[in-house]
């Protein structure tokens, strides 16, 4: 196949259960992508159809810096296809399989962007399923991606899981997930500690010969404390990791936001991330007040104005210069001042009519009390303490 609906197609990338991805290029707007294509074997397996599908629909819900964009998706001869941003980088499942040497600052910062991306997600109801090493990419350029929604759940949507099947990887799964139990985003938490165990240590928290050993492990099992395996990890930042992989899903950190602000605490990061090469922070800080602002706009764009201010505020924190940060807090502070100014009429018009209300049940004239009448009638048509009013008036 060398081409595909306007898609050429330029050469093999890789290949997973579900089928291929291919290198290829977009001929009309003239870019080159990740086309995603399933096997012809599996267009009969209505339940790998629907998964394909749920790929595209749940990151289509989704526009974060660190979630892979797809452009497009389409069939011809009956075979699904993915079209999708190319990512050149390294998975982490490679990073750590090499043992890559990395910074723990710079662990650190993959781990951030895991959670955001992975807390953006949530926070527009879908849940990811199948977080592992394999599904976050590094790119060349240092930005953490995640990718291969194929079992996320989103909400409002019908689960794809069938009954006594167990569907995700085993090794990062959640006790509630492997055991078939209802799950939320909390599911997602343990799989992300799990990840961030392994790379902080180079060694999976569950392990065995066989998968029933693993998972129960994972049920039953308690993961060998991270700092006998790595004593270089600040014990905070493995003492957070560990309460992620809490068998109780309420006691793991409520939010990803939390993971977050926990590991921006651990004192010996922000002294590591600090010292580290002047060129490089600049362009690492310029990237994370762009990260912050993309996330700010997003919340703008769906009406949450304190979600706004508040990646507005930590941009600002990082760059009080920024001028893309600068623009966001104009356009929430304007946005703000609009809704403030509509709550007010709002007020204003509840007060009047209840005061209306008052001029007529109490001793006033006809006449008073017909301008009162006119005034409701402009205000409130619909209110059903005016509709009783005017009623009540007709049946004298």
């Amino acid at each position: 196949m060398t081409s595909l609906d306007r898609y050429e197609i330029l050469g093999p990338i890789g290949e997973g259960a579900m089928g291929a991805v291919y290198r290829a290029r977009d001929k009309t707007l003239d870019r080159i992508i990740a086309l995603k294509i399933m096997s012809a074997d599996l267009t009969d397996d209505e339940d790998l159809m629907l998964r394909f599908r749920r790929e595209a629909e749940a990151i289509g819900h989704l526009n974060h810096p660190n979630i892979i964009t797809v452009y497009d998706m389409g069939a011809r001869d009956d075979r699904l296809y993915l079209a999708m941003e190319l990512l050149e980088g390294e998975d982490l499942r490679a990073l750590i399989d090499r043992r890559a040497a990395l910074k723990m600052a710079d662990r650190a910062r993959i781990m951030i962007e895991v959670c955001d991306g992975l807390g953006y997600a949530h926070s527009r109801g879908v849940i990811h399923r199948d977080i592992k090493p394999a599904n976050i990419i590094l790119t060349r350029d240092q930005r953490v991606k995640l990718l291969d929604f194929g079992l996320a759940r989103m909400a409002n949507r019908p689960s794809i899981t069938r009954q006594g099947v167990i569907l995700g990887t085993p090794d990062y799964m959640s006790p509630e997930q492997t055991t078939g139990r209802g799950i939320d985003h909390r599911s997602d938490i343990f799989s992300a500690g799990a990840v961030f165990y392994e790379l902080l240590t180079l060694r999976k928290p569950f392990r065995g010969s066989t998968l029933h050993a693993v998972l129960y492990e994972i049920v039953s099992g308690t993961p060998e404390p991270m700092l006998a395996l790595n004593p270089s990890i600040p014990a905070r930042l493995a003492a957070l990791v560990e309460s992620m992989l809490d068998k109780a899903p309420e006691r793991r950190p409520a939010s990803l936001e939390d993971v977050r602000r926990g590991i921006e605490r651990v004192p010996m990061l922000a002294r590591r991330l600090m010292a580290r090469d002047p060129l490089a922070a600049t362009h690492e800080l310029r990237r994370r007040v762009s990260d912050h602002v993309a996330r700010g706009y997003a919340c703008l764009d769906a009406g949450r104005l304190r979600g706004a201010l508040l990646e507005t505020r930590r941009a600002l924190a990082l760059d009080p210069a920024s001028r893309e940060a600068g623009d966001l807090l104009w356009k929430t502070g304007r946005r703000r001042v609009r809704r403030d100014a509509r709550c007010r009429d709002q007020a204003f018009a509840s007060d009047r009519i209840r005061a209306l209300l008052d001029r007529v049940a109490g001793e006033r004239s006809e006449e008073e009390i017909r301008q009162a009448a006119v005034e409701l009638a402009l205000l409130a048509p619909d209110d059903p303490r005016v509709v009783a009013l005017f009623e009540s008036r007709a049946e004298r």
